[in-house]
């Protein structure tokens, strides 16, 4: 073993602080990424009284921000595997910081559909870009990191929300809120622009390769990809549910005021980044698939224990493990999706996050017909369940791993 010199110290020194600079950098975008929509999501009623949208007219400019986020994930995908992440994220970050203007200009149903069409399809193609790098990242630098990754996106999610309240104390029109909110998203993408690009690998990009040399009836995507985008969906879906349904089930279902409501979803928020955070290290102790498995066993927990007691702690509590449980699901399988072809990092994980994206679209209008019927808490039976399908599926991380990396 060599002796620990001066130079070697030294060495070893600048390379932990330039793998550091890289993972805060990388860390900023992904608080970016996941800022946009809350912020845009906590101004939809002065929107819509300012662009005089109806509730028909905004579903279907929601329902088409899907569909273009669901697309742009799919084939954005495809094309950062020919350009590289590294190259993207920091122009594109501007381009959705911008892109979140054009809401706050809506002057009817056409023009806030096309407004949420850009915006959508900015924020996956972002979501899909740092994803990508991450991926890349850790597996330079050997070191489980996404899960940390995407407890930024819930702290931007939670900052962004937290920008939305504010506004409204302060009587801002949402054109104003849009535009400082975004030119502080700009500044922040600017401000980490040079580290990003200087401390991240150099990446291998891939060329198309010739249509001669394709075997004829082969499949564009594996059946693995297709399996692990099913997990996903239904962890979006559980997510999203929790999102749209927690809320309203807590205060109509439960009788909770409306603050104890509020509350609910704030303990689903935090707990969800909490977990994050330390799921780097529960992945290195567990390994990928346990990890999974527990985690869709605590959410299933906590939506039992949240719809079978008619109490407010037992919903905050709940919803809490809900929160908990879900956390590191996506951030694994997206994981596993990485780990199947190095070649096609960024087609496998866009076709995986558009998967993904496509589960509220699903989800959301099942559980709204099921609660119209029946109630909030019995549409919130489905993502329960499918937390059952998760814990049976999550055998399907252990084909596309790679041996654990260190923390």
């Amino acid at each position: 073993m060599k002796p620990d010199t001066p130079e070697t110290h030294a060495r070893n020194t600048d390379t932990w602080a330039t793998a550091r600079r890289a993972r805060a950098a990388l860390s900023a975008y992904f608080f970016i990424t996941g800022a946009l929509l809350p912020i845009w999501a906590s101004r939809i009623p002065a929107v819509t009284a300012q662009s005089e949208v109806g509730p028909d007219a905004l579903g279907i400019a929601l329902f088409s921000m899907g569909v273009a986020a669901t697309i742009t994930a799919r084939s954005g995908g495809a094309v950062l595997d020919r350009i590289g992440p590294r190259r993207a994220i920091v122009p594109v970050a501007i381009a959705a910081s911008v892109a979140l203007l054009l809401p706050g200009t809506a002057t009817g149903a056409l023009h806030l559909t096309i407004a949420l069409l850009v915006l959508g399809s900015c924020q996956s193609f972002l979501n899909v870009s740092v994803n990508m790098q991450a991926a890349r990242l850790q597996n330079f630098q050997r070191r489980s990191m996404l899960s940390t990754f995407h407890a930024f996106v819930s702290i931007g999610g939670c900052a962004g929300a937290l920008t939305g309240v504010a506004s409204t104390r302060l009587n801002l029109d949402p054109f104003t809120t849009f535009q400082a909110a975004g030119l502080a998203l700009v500044v922040v993408a600017l401000g980490t622009a040079r580290t990003l690009l200087r401390t991240m690998p150099q990446e291998e990009t891939t060329r198309p390769q010739p249509m001669a040399r394709r075997p004829r009836f082969r499949p564009s995507t594996s059946p693995m990809v297709l399996l692990l985008g099913g997990l996903a969906l239904m962890g979006v879906l559980a997510e999203s549910s929790v999102q749209d349904w927690s809320a309203l089930f807590a205060q109509e279902s439960v009788g909770t005021s409306e603050t104890m409501a509020a509350s609910v979803f704030a303990a689903f928020t935090v707990a969800m980044a909490c977990g994050r955070l330390m799921g780097d290290r529960l992945t290195l102790l567990l390994g990928r698939t346990l990890l999974v498995r527990a985690g869709a066993a605590t959410a299933f927990t906590g939506f039992v224990l949240a719809l079978s007691v008619p109490l407010a702690s037992a919903a905050l509590a709940g919803f809490s493990l809900v929160g908990l449980g879900l956390s590191c699901l996506v951030p694994q399988i997206l994981n596993a999706a990485a780990d199947i072809d190095p070649q096609r990092v960024g087609t496998n994980m866009g076709t995986v996050a558009s998967m993904g994206y496509a589960g509220p679209l699903v989800g959301s209008p099942v559980i709204g017909a099921v609660a119209a019927q029946t109630g909030v808490g019995t549409g919130l039976m489905l993502p329960a369940g499918l937390m059952l399908v998760v814990v049976l599926g999550a055998g399907l991380l252990n084909a596309t791993g790679r041996h654990r990396v260190r923390v």
